[in-house]
């Protein structure tokens, strides 16, 4: 495929809607969005904060993996914070939000704690409660806070800090709401619900937190939007794939061990690990085609209704799976690149 024709982009912002305002919050210019939404820069430094829900799957553990080993292999990576996203899920024996949050927060020390250099980033927890709770109020966190510090220290001519949403947006939803003027400075890189053209899926992330989600997607922050459904399930690997590249390494052999305990009653014992499309998009954006559209509305029942006249939203449409392994193989794997 031509890579000059993967990426589709919006026409300029007319001067009728050059400011545009969202929910109350200050105004925001159009091309500021834009800007924020471009597609990673190679060159550029990019300066990354990952929100993550780590116990409630296995798919978490791989993307954070990933992200570390190619800080640790690149230049133009800085892995600036890790945050822990609230959750609740039965299936995985959480009481409520805050258990499902600090059982994340001690799953990320358990990743980290396998690698074979020592990474002394800030990890952060994060909220209490979701904003369906608390009615839309913002809920205080040490990873709102960290957040709001860390976009605030982004300076104009640098690329936006990319924030890597892999659960509810709780976190990101409280922080805009602490310091709307982090919009400016920032790009969500969410992964959840369907295609906007899909119908009649659900989602979990953002069902976790449905007043957060459209908050987010209606707030006018930046946004990059990984489809579960039809695109980011394409990331399915199998037992018999890792055993023949993810290696032996600590790290290799604790991912090799989550997916077996999460998969063992699979049919093929295979399964998408989804979160690693918002990490892979800021390493290799040639893995992915995408488009520059108008911000759909995100229903009560996890649906997407098309608007005219919104905010503009890059989403993804397709992905190149070989590829986004193979770079990930490659890193916890380097002997059989």
């Amino acid at each position: 495929m031509n890579k000059n024709h993967n990426q589709k982009q919006m026409l300029p912002a007319t001067p009728t809607r050059d400011k545009l305002y969202f929910n109350g919050l200050p105004a925001i210019e159009h091309h500021e969005i834009l800007k924020n939404i471009e597609i990673p820069d190679p060159k550029s430094k990019k300066r990354i904060i990952m929100d993550t829900d780590t116990y409630n799957e296995i798919d978490d553990q791989f993307a954070l993996i990933h992200l570390l080993l190619a800080e640790r292999a690149r230049e133009d990576i800085s892995v600036e914070a890790i945050t822990a996203a609230p959750f609740h899920n039965t299936a995985r024996n959480t009481d409520n939000y805050q258990h499902g949050m600090e059982l994340s927060y001690q799953e990320i020390s358990n990743v980290i704690n396998t690698l074979d250099f020592k990474w002394n980033g800030p990890i952060k927890k994060g909220s209490s409660m979701s904003l369906d709770e608390t009615k839309g109020a913002l809920v205080e966190s040490d990873a709102a806070e960290l957040i709001c510090k860390i976009a605030k220290s982004h300076k104009k001519d640098e690329p936006p800090v990319y924030i890597l949403a892999l659960g509810a947006l709780t976190n990101i939803a409280s922080a805009i709401l602490k310091d709307p003027s982090i919009r400016e400075h920032v790009v969500v890189c969410t992964l959840g619900g369907s295609a906007f053209n899909l119908h009649g899926f659900t989602d979990f992330n953002y069902e976790q937190d449905m007043t957060a989600a459209q908050f987010v997607f209606s707030s006018g922050v930046p946004v990059v939007h990984f489809p579960g459904y039809s695109v980011t399930d394409h990331l399915r690997t199998s037992r018999w794939e890792l055993e023949a590249h993810i290696g032996n390494s600590k790290s290799a052999q604790f991912l090799y061990n989550r997916f077996m305990e999460f998969v063992a009653d699979y049919p093929g014992r295979s399964k998408p690990i989804w979160d690693l499309a918002p990490g892979a998009w800021v390493l290799d954006p040639s893995c992915f085609i995408t488009e520059v559209c108008e911000t759909p509305e995100l229903t009560n029942k996890n649906t997407w209704i098309e608007q005219n006249g919104t905010h503009p939203i890059r989403t993804i449409r397709w992905i190149n799976r070989d590829n986004i392994f193979k770079n990930f193989f490659s890193l916890i794997n380097p002997q059989q690149s």
